[in-house]
């Protein structure tokens, strides 16, 4: 690999699960890496490196690491790992990182602000996703040129700040969201193989809106009902009750990404049967409502029940699982109101 791959700027925006096992997985490669944290894992990775413990052992990074994206400076590639939620006060605030030249990788779950950038205004899709978009800032931050479309398939936790573990294979999915420029797919290159060095499986995909679906439809199928039953993936995917709802959701989704031009990358049975294979794996969700964090309800949820909407789909399946989701994510809010009555 040529000396010019290595010296690829790259910056971790949120040094959750999935900042850190990239960040732990690039260094360890010899990639130069810095990450944007905030707080005790700020503190942490500066005393300790970014640490990750997966099916490949244990791994140390050294990372630049500052809450301050000016400090950082531009940079070639910036890899945005922050909860969804997050997103629409955060990305106004990451221009200083970003040149001409630079190239955003959100690597979020859910809906993306950016699902319909770039595309012609006679495919009739609506100008912005107001549950993941409040009122279209995201869409007119950067140009769709300058964002590369990502599916994340690395499920991880956090242990401890700074800290992360994974029992999975890690695997991408990349793509163009509208045609690169000959500077910007020679990084987009550079990037995927820096990628598939650091031990990250990862595919470059001509139809990622189609592989952005089939994550939607895997996350809306399993992160809200997680949080409802407090299971795992396998007990999701393999309890016959449980596939009584998990079938309709996934049913009232597929018909939304028709809708809208897209097709899943699997079927029902497929997305079954890999899922009940996921033994002891909380979903993201899961493991948020747990420790009392805000759940990704608008990316995952929200979004589709809203472009569902729009084309006159029903999803009475989604809405209840949206319903029940969010009564669990603010139970106390409604305690606390009881014990003041």
């Amino acid at each position: 690999m040529s000396s010019s791959i290595f010296s690829l700027k790259i910056a971790i925006v949120g040094a959750g699960a999935i900042g850190i096992t990239l960040a732990a997985r690039l260094v360890g490669a010899g990639y130069q890496v810095g990450v944007v944290a905030r707080g005790k894992t700020r503190s942490a990775i500066q005393r300790c490196g970014a640490q990750l413990l997966d099916q490949q052992g244990h791994h140390v990074a050294r990372v630049t690491v500052s809450d301050s994206c000016a400090e950082l400076g531009e940079q070639d590639i910036v890899l945005l790992c922050t909860k969804s939620q997050a997103v629409p006060a955060l990305l106004p605030s990451l221009m200083p990182l970003f040149n001409a030249h630079t190239c955003l990788v959100p690597m979020v779950n859910g809906t993306p602000w950016w699902l319909f950038m770039g595309l012609s205004d006679n495919q009739n899709v609506p100008q912005h996703i107001e549950a993941v978009d409040p009122g279209g800032r995201l869409v007119n931050c950067l140009p769709a040129d300058a964002i590369i479309g990502c599916v994340v398939y690395i499920s991880a936790q956090v242990t401890s700040p700074g800290q992360a573990q994974s029992t999975t294979p890690h695997r991408l999915v990349l793509g163009e969201i509208t045609p690169l420029s000959i500077e910007r797919e020679r990084r987009f290159t550079a990037l995927i193989d820096a990628l598939e060095s650091a031990g990250i499986k990862t595919l470059h995909t001509p139809n990622i809106r189609d592989a952005v679906w089939s994550k939607i439809v895997a996350n809306l199928t399993s992160n809200p009902l997680s949080v409802i039953t407090g299971t795992t993936l396998e007990a999701l995917y393999g309890d016959p009750w449980l596939r009584n709802v998990v079938e309709p959701l996934f049913e009232e989704a597929r018909l939304t990404a028709s809708a809208y031009g897209s097709q899943l990358e699997m079927s029902l049975p497929e997305l079954l049967e890999v899922g009940a294979q996921m033994e002891g794996v909380k979903t993201s969700m899961l493991q948020d409502y747990q420790q009392e964090r805000g759940l990704e309800l608008g990316a995952i949820v929200e979004g589709v029940i809203e472009l569902a909407t729009r084309k006159h789909i029903a999803i009475p399946t989604i809405k209840t699982i949206f319903s029940l989701a969010h009564y669990l994510e603010h139970a106390g809010d409604h305690e606390s109101c009881k014990e003041t009555l």
